[in-house]
């Protein structure tokens, strides 16, 4: 079906909050800041926030959000109003056995994050909190929400943003996802139009600051955690170094010939002749 089938083309038109505050959810990563620099050209009130969860990258996000702050601060066409950002620990997020639940039964069939089960239980603390994912093949919770939702389109004011459509949705993914505002136009953009996005803006600059890696080698991303994987797979090898783009490669030749052993393993299994074959090696190596 056509990407965008799972979005509705309806748009739902809310009254705008007064004062229009917007809470979002900042890593410092490219998705996250894109939001903030493009609402940072209308009149709003944005209340960011941080999670820290004892990633080895925190120190390099933290100061991501630092420096386009004061970037957002000092461009002239700013008309927003940046709070001072809202900093938890993931420890401290109140448990929620039943979204704990249904993260363990839609990462068995997608391989999500394991952040979207505290995400969505801290989510329930605040008012609308958008989310920010971008429009990739390549991303986990992208996909899932295509496979397992459907989206309503709305706009509030100066904000545009989906909700899930629990009607249509599975009630795991409901789980996981009702709490959040999907951030546009930011679901409808990849990494590489995102980048463009900040130069029109006036933030090229800024999107250079950005930080995405979970496990920095040497200052620099490693070329081999998920949203290295993600942002290498989507087209922004640039922003990466040559050795970490070596790393990449024999990465995945790594992966490949893993599930390459698996499936010649399995398919040796259903045939019944795994025991045969260890036999074999067995009176080899013994031999």
């Amino acid at each position: 079906m056509p990407d965008t089938d799972y979005i509705s083309k309806e748009v739902i038109k809310l009254s705008e909050k007064n004062p229009p505050l917007v809470n979002i959810l900042w890593t410092g990563g490219l998705d996250s800041s894109f939001t903030m620099v493009y609402l940072s050209k209308t009149d709003v009130i944005i209340q960011p926030y941080y999670i820290r969860d004892n990633r080895k990258s925190e120190e390099k996000e933290l100061n991501a959000i630092a420096e386009i702050t004061a970037d957002i601060l000092k461009h002239p066409e700013t008309k927003c109003k940046i709070l001072p950002l809202k900093i938890y620990m993931s420890s401290e997020i109140e448990p929620d056995a039943e979204i704990t639940s249904a993260f363990h039964r839609l990462r068995d069939t997608t391989n999500i994050g394991s952040q979207y089960d505290w995400l969505a239980r801290f989510a329930k603390s605040v008012d609308g909190l958008l989310l920010n994912i971008e429009k990739s093949e390549n991303s986990k919770i992208h996909n899932c929400i295509k496979q397992y939702g459907r989206l309503k389109r709305i706009e509030e004011g100066y904000v545009s943003y989906c909700v899930l459509d629990e009607e249509k949705s599975t009630n795991d993914l409901v789980l996981i996802l009702k709490s959040f505002h999907l951030s546009l136009p930011l679901l409808e953009t990849t990494k590489p139009e995102i980048y463009e996005y900040f130069k029109k803006l006036g933030f090229k600059e800024s999107a250079d600051k950005t930080w995405f890696c979970l496990s920095p080698v040497n200052g620099k991303p490693c070329g081999i955690c998920n949203p290295c994987k993600t942002a290498i797979c989507d087209g922004m090898t640039f922003r990466f170094t040559g050795e970490a783009l070596e790393r990449f490669e024999e990465n995945k030749k790594q992966r490949f010939s893993a599930l390459a052993r698996a499936f010649v393993k399995k398919v040796l299994v259903k045939l019944g002749l795994m025991k045969t074959i260890k036999k074999i090696l067995n009176k080899t190596v013994n031999s």
